[in-house]
């Protein structure tokens, strides 16, 4: 997409970090946004900080690893904006540093279920409506982590390789689409 202002963009995450500053920039460009988080006043804080800019923004409160509320979120926003033309699946955490022989299944799950479930989630949930757009762009944020094993780090790098896989195939399959597929892949980032 060469012009964003009046495009609308759904960003998962963005109560801090790279989400947070997604949403500011896409707001400065004169982007609508529809933005989640499962922190209601950390999102109310983005939404305060955004409201210099003249767009259009909703907020949506909701756990990305649900998929329902995903799919829910993905009608709501054509809804309240019209269309959507972007969708960035950010939301991700990770968890202290621990050792694989250390780690409980129900903590790999959880990371798996955020960073892996939810970027399938809000890919999928949005795709349809973006195969009817005359443009549109999925942008899955995957890490330098998704790339390279970390010690420590195994559930963050199990979630972000596969981030990596999921939407290397996701851009082959859509090549010849209107639908625009793109990874990034950060370096370290002083985020809470």
């Amino acid at each position: 997409m060469k012009n964003l202002k009046g495009k609308v963009a759904a960003v998962t995450g963005a109560v801090s970090g790279i989400g947070r500053e997604l949403a500011l920039q896409l707001g400065a460009k004169g982007v609508n946004l529809a933005l989640n988080d499962y922190n209601a006043a950390a999102l109310a804080e983005t939404v305060a900080q955004l409201k210099q800019y003249p767009i259009a923004i909703t907020s949506h409160v909701f756990d990305v690893s649900d998929r329902a509320e995903m799919y829910r979120f993905a009608q709501l926003v054509p809804e309240k904006h019209g269309h959507t033309d972007l969708v960035i699946n950010n939301a991700g955490l990770a968890l202290s540093p621990t050792k694989v022989i250390d780690l409980t299944d129900e903590e790999i799950e959880f990371v798996l279920n955020v960073n892996l479930w939810g970027v399938i989630h809000g890919t999928k949930a949005f795709l349809p409506q973006f195969m009817e757009r005359p443009e549109a762009t999925v942008v899955n944020i995957s890490s330098v982590f998704g790339m390279i094993g970390v010690m420590g780090q195994a559930p963050y790098c199990m979630s972000k390789f596969a981030v990596r896989g999921f939407t290397e195939c996701l851009r082959m399959e859509l090549l010849d689409t209107n639908v625009h597929v793109i990874q990034v892949h950060p370096g370290g980032i002083d985020t809470n």
